[in-house]
C-alpha cells in the first residue's frame, strides 16, 4: 500500500481534539455574567482532552458569580415585592372607590326616600287641613233659617250647654274676634274655599283676629251673651266680607257632610 493511499484513510480532523485544549462556552467565562440565578449557578468543568456525550457535568460557581447571582435574586425579590404592594394598593384604592360610590348611591337613595316621604306628608297635611268637622260635636237645632218674629233670622241656632267647646270647621283665618251687642262674643272665620262662618253668643273667645286655624281647633265656648234667650250657638254663613250676604247654613253643612 502506498503512502498516498494510506494517508487517504485518515482525516486531520479525527485527531484534532487531541491537539487542542477544552473549549469552554462563553456563557461560563469570567467576563460573562449570566442574567438569571439558575444560569449563574452552573459552570461546566471538562476533565481530560475531550468530553464524552455521556459524561456527567460538574457545576460550580466562582465567588464573583455567586455574589452577582445573590444580587440578582435580591433584585428579583424586591421587584416581586413591589409588584405585590402595588397590586395591594390598587386593590385597596379600588375598594375605597367602590365604597365611596356605594355610600353616595345610598345617600342619594335615602335623600330621595326622604323627599318622597316629605311630599307624602305634605300632601296628607294638605288633605287633613281641608277636611270639614262639626262646629259642635252634639247639638239640637232650636231655630232655623228664615222669617222669625217679624224679621229674617239669617242663621240657625244650635242648642248646647254653656261651656260646650266650639271648633273651627276647616283650615282658615280668623277675620274677626270681638264683642257685639247683638251677637255677644263673636268669632268670624274665612275658610280655604272662601266660605265665611259667624259664631255668635259665645261665653268665651280663645282666638284672635289674623290667627290661622285648622280643622277642629278650639275657637271658643258656647254661651248666652248678647241678644240671646238661652245658651246656644248662632251659626251664620256669609258669602262675602264686603257686605252682609247670608246663605242658608243647613244645605251648606249637608254639602260638606256635617249633618
Amino acid at each position: 500500500m502506498s503512502r498516498r493511499s494510506y494517508q487517504g484513510r485518515h482525516h486531520a480532523a479525527r485527531h484534532a481534539a487531541g491537539r487542542r485544549g477544552v473549549r469552554v462556552p462563553r456563557a461560563f467565562s469570567s467576563s460573562f455574567v449570566l442574567p438569571t440565578v439558575a444560569a449563574a449557578a452552573l459552570v461546566v468543568t471538562a476533565a481530560g482532552a475531550s468530553v464524552a456525550e455521556s459524561a456527567p457535568l460538574t457545576l460550580d460557581l466562582s465567588g464573583q458569580q455567586s455574589a452577582m447571582a445573590r444580587t440578582q435574586q435580591a433584585v428579583d425579590d424586591q421587584t416581586v415585592t413591589e409588584l405585590a404592594l402595588r397590586r395591594q394598593d390598587a386593590s385597596m384604592q379600588s375598594a375605597a372607590l367602590q365604597g365611596r360610590v356605594e355610600a353616595e348611591a345610598k345617600a342619594a337613595r335615602d335623600a330621595e326616600r326622604k323627599k318622597i316621604a316629605a311630599a307624602k306628608a305634605a300632601a296628607k297635611a294638605e288633605r287633613e287641613s281641608k277636611r270639614w268637622v262639626r262646629p259642635i260635636n252634639v247639638w239640637k237645632v232650636t231655630s232655623g233659617f228664615g222669617w222669625r218674629w217679624g224679621r229674617t233670622h239669617q242663621g240657625i241656632d244650635l242648642g248646647a250647654p254653656t261651656g260646650t267647646p266650639l271648633y273651627a270647621m276647616s283650615k282658615g283665618r280668623v277675620i274677626g274676634s270681638f264683642y257685639n251687642s247683638g251677637f255677644g262674643n263673636k268669632v268670624e272665620i274665612q275658610y280655604w274655599d272662601g266660605s265665611i262662618s259667624w259664631y255668635g253668643h259665645l261665653s268665651k273667645r280663645v282666638v284672635s283676629e289674623g290667627q290661622t286655624v285648622m280643622p277642629g281647633d278650639l275657637v271658643g265656648y258656647v254661651g248666652n251673651t248678647g241678644h240671646s234667650f238661652g245658651p246656644h250657638l248662632h251659626l251664620e254663613m256669609q258669602q262675602s266680607t264686603a257686605s252682609d250676604s247670608p246663605i242658608e247654613p243647613t244645605s251648606w253643612l249637608r254639602k260638606r257632610g256635617l249633618i
